[in-house]
């Protein structure tokens, strides 16, 4: 963990306003399902956008499909 004025950023480049220790990350359990697997077929979703316009997942798929990704926190 490095800091530069106030700023703290681990071994991947990733910011936080305070230095992370073992107690604030910590790595997944064993058996922690991450979501579903290439290709399978997900479930039914309708998220908010933006602007908090509710979204149809798989109505908004392009010819290639599409990629859905969750952040638990970030800082902008």
């Amino acid at each position: 963990m490095s800091q530069t004025e106030n700023q703290y950023y681990d071994e991947f480049g990733f910011y936080s306003p305070q230095e992370l220790t073992r107690a604030t990350r910590r790595q997944p359990e064993k058996d922690f399902h991450t979501g579903p697997d290439v290709g399978e077929v997900i479930p039914a979703i309708v998220l908010p956008n933006q602007n908090g316009d509710l979204i149809n997942v798989e109505r908004s798929l392009g010819p290639n499909g599409g990629v859905v990704v969750f952040h638990r926190s970030a800082y902008w």
